[in-house]
């Protein structure tokens, strides 16, 4: 599991390792910004809150 923080606090754990970019809280249905993925032995995450992106219009490039 790979346990992730915003402000010291921990709001969810990853089943998997995540990498950097943005993730959605299922739970709560907040969008967060991952800042710090884990590296080597480490499994903490790190991120902050970012503005809520369910009506963005996704396009591929």
């Amino acid at each position: 599991m790979y346990p992730f923080f915003v402000d010291g606090e921990r709001i969810f754990s990853f089943s998997y390792k995540p990498s950097k970019g943005v993730v959605k809280d299922d739970d709560t249905g907040k969008w967060y910004e991952i800042t710090k993925a884990p590296e080597g032995r480490n499994r903490k995450v790190y991120g902050k809150r970012t503005i809520n992106l369910d009506g963005t219009y996704w396009q591929t490039m």
